[in-house]
């Protein structure tokens, strides 16, 4: 039987709890479970949405970043100003500058194992990749208009539960859900491969988070 560790489980809360450290915790954890229940939140469009149910999720990677600010943020222009978007924002892929933040979520797919972090972190669900938000800032300043709003406005707001497969998780992940019930620590998951669509259990539509923070403003 495929054994799911799900955070908001009693039972799951219960073994978590039976243990006073963590390396014993995180041994247990291993032998007991397969899955890891999280959850994924972004901003897609319907293609999107249809890519994901047939393929699954793909790790961000330079080419995946560029084809994405290349379908959001070019809309509704001349050619003339497509052609001027497309250049600058090929221009900005064509290095890895860590020192702009250009690629922040490289070769990994970010979750969260509490769904309610999601909302609490709701700048995933407003923009979806997190990677975009410096371009549309460097493009925003560029041709004097919106383009974290554009952004906002590509797609609808989606939360994406999945099951993680432990094999493939690192060890500080696990540990984190131990220190979760025993220092009240958030719980997120970075994991480094495609997880394909028999791993994605649900797509739903959520409402457009409440941009508390003024993020599309700031």
């Amino acid at each position: 039987m495929d054994v799911k560790f799900e955070i908001e489980n009693q039972e799951c809360e219960g073994f978590v709890c039976g243990f006073k450290n963590v390396e014993d915790f995180r041994i247990a954890f291993r032998q007991k479970y397969k899955y890891i229940v999280a959850f994924h939140a972004t901003n897609l469009s319907g293609e999107e949405v249809k890519s994901i149910r047939k393929e699954g999720l793909k790790i961000a990677s330079k080419e995946l970043l560029e084809r994405k600010a290349i379908h959001r943020f070019i809309v509704n222009e001349s050619v003339e100003k497509s052609r001027e978007i497309e250049k600058d924002i090929k221009e900005w892929f064509a290095t890895d500058d860590v020192c702009d933040n250009k690629f922040i979520t490289k070769n990994e797919i970010n979750f969260f194992i509490l769904k309610s972090d999601l909302f609490e972190h709701y700048h995933y669900l407003l923009f979806g990749s997190e990677s975009l938000l410096p371009l549309a800032v460097y493009l925003g300043k560029k041709h004097r208009k919106s383009f974290k709003q554009i952004l906002v406005n590509s797609g609808l707001h989606y939360i994406i539960e999945v099951l993680i497969p432990i094999i493939k998780t690192d060890d500080e992940y696990i540990d984190s859900i131990y220190y979760f019930f025993n220092k009240n620590s958030d719980v997120p998951l970075v994991y480094n491969y495609n997880l394909p669509e028999e791993y994605v259990v649900k797509i739903e539509e959520v409402d457009r988070p409440f941009d508390r923070q003024n993020l599309i403003l700031n």
